[in-house]
């Protein structure tokens, strides 16, 4: 309640006052609350209520959650790590969901158009993340206008921005503040809805006739184009209904289902047609949630007001911060803070970049726009755009995954796409009064991934295309590399390779630690993983002191990793493998099996290979490597880390648009992206760094 409904629980405090008509009548205001009911129960109850939810990610929701959905099922991945086909769906050959899976698997702009809308949408989310605190907590402070003359809008919008200062400066506590504040959220719906049955009592009881559609129809053939100007007012009925999907990954599906349907729904409704009573014999609807309070509850009901409108702008903070942490799982955005702030629910973070972010974007939309208007303007573009691409993903998950009967995903697209249609060519119109905020913010959010995705889709093509295979190292590690004592740490990006920079350095360095240990960090969807299985090795056959490392994490654990902790974690977990290996080695000997271990005669070729000399020991396979291991500790260890840069090859404007992305944007961003390696490197001894630099030649 404190996180999710209170979004779309306080959008009474501007729907019936983000509109305007010329001389209203009561028919009109009738005719409002038809809309908006039938609305918010299409779109907020039907639609994300019971069939979007659904539509998870192993928990997760939002835009992104829905497009990683897509590409499980569907050979669609093609930018950064979203997920591979995964799931083999058993199709009837020839059947509609056959024929959509195998033109969206062959046809490339398609899957090119599904991933912009979806990044499309992702921005489109954080926009309402700006915008939904900024208008909730000034629609609730514009109600001390209403009782002191005295306020201008001037110190309306200078204690909002206060408020909103606040409010961001609480988000490092995570989404427990929802919790400490959801008593506060059931208040409101509770005495909201009371209100609002006062007024249906006092002034109108018969306002429910309004639910006929008929009222819906004769408002738009009475008024024509201005009625359909109001729509951009009407659409706010259904803001944050979005937040009910993205933030899924902080609770249950049924958790959602049950408080949405039971308190959020009723409640809302009901202010509404309290609301609506009231308009009916009081026909200005100018700041009417304050209006319609009864006198001796006017400060209280302030107060609640006020506090519930704070808690609302949670909603949209909280699936901003799950939006991000999606993109830079799935490598679409550059690597940010993540704190888990709990150890129950996977999907409770913070961000503390993002939420300085928008923190100060926030402050300069309310000091910007200033009034309700402008910001429910703003609003209503962002809102409904989401809405309108998550009907699209929707449906084609119908028809590929769900295999749903096709006529039931027609209908749902075009009762859904009809709607929302109508409700973007009137919002489009308020684009001058500042319906252009969240196409600005779009746009910039925008620049950002396409710029990341393209700079780390160049840099994987290089590392792929240049890796050093297994094969390969016997070349490599010829007669002029000289194996020296120690124990080194060559940081990877990813599992099971060998980047170029390792070529590199042994062309350049001609020598190499006896222990050498590549070393990629990985997060689990666990909240904490267990000391005795937090490193995972294996060794290259035939290649004495060369280990691959796999550092496994939990999602809830600290992030910025300790050089000291790391590296004795490991070492203490490589000694372990090499005793079980040893053990092992030790028991098939006895069993009268083949030992594993190379022949005297090949090992003596590896270690003359790798650079050793001819009177060491010859390789015995895991003894020979804790005695390697046992002396390398006694010297200084070495963290390896790369420095990649990427530059352009070719000439002519093609070119300067891709420095302009690779060498100015990326590297910018690449450079200040908060990564494994940084940490490591900020809490080590510079004596123990060695940072290797390369050009990447794209």
């Amino acid at each position: 309640m404190g996180v999710v409904h209170a979004g779309i629980g306080t959008s009474p405090l501007y729907v019936f006052s983000s509109f305007t008509l010329n001389e209203p009548t009561e028919e009109d205001y009738l005719s409002i609350f038809s809309i908006v009911f039938w609305t918010f129960t299409s779109i907020s109850l039907i639609k994300y209520c019971f069939i979007i939810l659904k539509l998870d990610d192993q928990g997760e929701g939002g835009t992104f959650a829905l497009y990683s959905v897509l590409c499980k099922h569907v050979n669609i991945s093609r930018y950064g790590r979203t997920p591979k086909k995964t799931t083999i769906l058993q199709t009837k050959k020839g059947s509609v969901q056959d024929r959509t899976i195998h033109f969206m698997e062959r046809n490339n702009t398609i899957q090119i158009f599904l991933f912009a809308l979806t990044v499309m949408g992702a921005c489109m989310v954080i926009g309402d993340g700006i915008i939904t605190p900024a208008i909730s907590v000034l629609s609730a402070v514009d109600g001390l206008r209403n009782a002191s003359s005295a306020l201008n809008q001037s110190s309306i919008v200078i204690i909002t921005s206060v408020l909103l200062i606040a409010l961001f400066l609480l988000q490092r506590f995570g989404t427990r503040v929802g919790f400490l504040f959801s008593p506060i959220v059931v208040t409101w719906f509770v005495t909201t809805a009371a209100i609002g049955v006062y007024n249906v009592i006092v002034h109108n009881p018969t306002i429910f006739k309004a639910l006929s559609p008929h009222y819906i129809v004769r408002f738009f053939m009475r008024r024509g184009t201005e009625g359909w100007g109001a729509l951009a007012g009407t659409v706010l009925c259904i803001t944050s209904s979005e937040a009910i999907y993205a933030d899924l990954g902080h609770f249950t599906r049924l958790s959602m289902q049950v408080g949405f349907i039971s308190l959020a729904y009723p409640s809302n409704i009901l202010t509404y047609a309290g609301q609506a009573a009231y308009l009916t014999k009081h026909l200005d609807n100018e700041n009417v949630f304050y209006n319609f309070i009864p006198k001796p509850v006017y400060w209280p009901m302030f107060a609640v007001a006020t506090l519930a409108a704070i808690v609302a702008s949670q909603c949209l903070i909280s699936a901003c911060f799950s939006l991000v942490k999606q993109s830079v799982a799935l490598d679409l955005f550059p690597k940010v803070r993540l704190t888990h702030t709990s150890e129950n629910h996977e999907g409770q973070i913070y961000s503390p970049e993002v939420n300085y972010f928008l923190m100060t974007l926030c402050v300069l939309v309310v000091l910007g726009l200033r009034s309700v208007d402008n910001l429910g303007h703003a609003y209503g573009v962002a809102v409904i755009m989401v809405m309108f691409i998550t009907t699209c993903f929707a449906t084609i998950a119908m028809v590929t995954v769900w295999n749903v009967w096709l006529p039931w995903a027609v209908l749902f697209f075009v009762v859904y796409a009809s709607v929302e249609g109508v409700y973007i060519s009137a919002v489009m119109s308020k684009i001058p009064q500042g319906g252009w905020l969240p196409f600005l913010v779009a746009v910039f959010i925008g620049l950002i991934m396409y710029t990341w995705v393209y700079g780390r889709e160049k840099h994987h093509a290089y590392e792929k295309e240049n890796r050093v295979r297994e094969q390969d190292l016997q070349t490599l590690l010829n007669a002029s590399v000289k194996r020296v004592p120690g124990i080194c740490i060559f940081y990877c990006d990813f599992d099971d390779e060998i980047p170029p920079l390792m070529r590199h350095y042994l062309r350049n360095i001609r020598s190499f630690h006896k222990v050498v240990v590549f070393t990629t960090v990985t997060y689990c969807k666990v909240p904490k993983v267990p000391h005795s299985e937090r490193f995972k090795f294996s060794n290259f056959d035939g290649y004495p002191g060369l280990f691959r490392c796999t550092a496994l994490y939990g999602y809830a654990e600290e992030r910025s990793l300790r050089w000291r902790t790391f590296f004795e974690g490991l070492v203490d977990n490589l000694k372990l493998q090499m005793q079980f290996a040893i053990f092992e080695s030790s028991r098939r000997s006895s069993d009268g099996l083949p030992a594993s271990r190379a022949s005297s005669e090949d090992v003596d070729t590896r270690e003359e290979q790798a650079g050793t000399s001819a009177q060491n020991d010859q390789y015995l396979g895991p003894l020979q490597d804790m005695e390697s291991l046992q002396r390398a500790i006694t010297e200084r260890p070495v963290l390896v880390i790369g420095r990649t840069r990427l530059i352009t090859t070719t000439s002519g404007l093609g070119n300067w648009l891709r420095k302009s992305f690779l060498d100015i944007i990326y590297r910018f961003l690449y450079s200040n992206s908060t990564s494994v390696a940084a940490s490591l490197k900020l809490s080590i001894p510079p004596a123990n760094l060695m940072e290797i630099s390369m050009l990447y030649e794209v």
